[in-house]
C-alpha cells in the first residue's frame, strides 16, 4: 500500500506499507491490504505505518485501493 500525508504546509509519501493504524473520530481502527473504500474523519492522535509513528491533528482519511490518503491541519 501507499500512504499519503497531506498538510498545508507538506506532504509526504511512504510506499510498500503494510498496516496503517489511524486515529478515527469513532474510534481507533487498522488498514490492511485489500481493505474496503471507505471515508472517514480523524482525531488528534496518532497515525502509525508500518515501524513508523506520525503525530496528526484533527483531518480525514480516504482509503481507495492500496492509497491511503491522510489530509490534516498539522502532522510531526
Amino acid at each position: 500500500m501507499k500512504v499519503l500525508l497531506i498538510t498545508p504546509e507538506h506532504s509526504m509519501t511512504m510506499e510498500e506499507v503494510h498496516k496503517v493504524s489511524l486515529p478515527g473520530s469513532q474510534g481507533p481502527f487498522t488498514v490492511l491490504r485489500g481493505h474496503a473504500s471507505l471515508i472517514s474523519a480523524l482525531h488528534k492522535g496518532v497515525v502509525c505505518c508500518d515501524q513508523k509513528e506520525v503525530a496528526v491533528e484533527a483531518g480525514v482519511v480516504r482509503v481507495k485501493k492500496e492509497v491511503i490518503t491522510i489530509i490534516t491541519e498539522h502532522a510531526s
